[in-house]
Parts: C-alpha cells; sequence; structure tokens
C-alpha cells in the first residue's frame, strides 16, 4: 500500500497559485453601428468573463437580474454564438442561447440552458439588450 507524503511548502504553494484565477481583462466593447448579433456576441464574452460593467454597458436600464441580466448571479462556463434571431418587429431581435453555467436559481438549472435574449435597437440607432429568459 502506498503512503501519502506531504508536498514541499514551495511546491505546494506553487500549484496553489496557478490554480488561482487571475483578474480578467475588460471586454472591448462593439463600435456604435454594431448590429444585434455583434453586441450580444461582446455581451456574452462579458458575461463568461464576470465583467459586469461591461455587461450594464451593453444593456438598457431594465435589463436586470430577474430581467435577463444574469451577471453576478450564476456562473456562465460556455455559452453557443448568437445564430439566426427571430424578429418579431422592426428593430428588435430575439436570439437563443445554450449557456452551461453554475451557481444557478429557481428560473434555471445548473447545466445546460436555453435563454431568450431581446434586444432593441435604441434611438441612436445602437442595439443594446433589454430583457432575457427561458422563453421567448
Amino acid at each position: 500500500m502506498w503512503g501519502r507524503r506531504a508536498l514541499p511548502v514551495p511546491f505546494a504553494l506553487g500549484l496553489l497559485a496557478g490554480c488561482a484565477s487571475a483578474p480578467h481583462a475588460p471586454v472591448a466593447l462593439p463600435s456604435a453601428g454594431a448590429d444585434a448579433r455583434t453586441v450580444l456576441s461582446d455581451y456574452l464574452k462579458a458575461l463568461k468573463a464576470g465583467d459586469c460593467q461591461t455587461t450594464h454597458k451593453l444593456a438598457t436600464s431594465t435589463f436586470v437580474v430577474g430581467n435577463g441580466e444574469l451577471c453576478g448571479a450564476l456562473k456562465v462556463l460556455s455559452y453557443t454564438e448568437p445564430g439566426q434571431a427571430a424578429l418579431p418587429g422592426t428593430g428588435e431581435a430575439i436570439f437563443p442561447i445554450e449557456l452551461t453555467v453554475t451557481g444557478a436559481d429557481a428560473s434555471m438549472h445548473d447545466g445546460v440552458n436555453t435563454w431568450f435574449y431581446d434586444l432593441k435597437q435604441q434611438t441612436d440607432g445602437q442595439w443594446r439588450l433589454v430583457g432575457g429568459g427561458s422563453g421567448p
């Protein structure tokens, strides 16, 4: 039977330091004329990185936890890139996205979930997230 040996302290501390999560650099904002798909893609990058300052800049004031915003509420491990949007009206786009999450609440479960993101074109022409949820 093999016995357990303690690792030398400097070696063990080096391993732990390598496991520590480094702070993420802020995700760049899209250009002013970016389309809805690009805005959502950049939002998803920021969401996965835990960059809530950037996610808030890509949304309206109505896009909060409980109305689609997930940043700070759970951890996104991966996501699918936005594909074809549903276009319920002029200046509106809804995208289904598969999110793999942990730390979910009543609206989602840990693992893969489909989340629908609603974006609307603002009066200045920019696309912003306005809502989201488990159903369109």
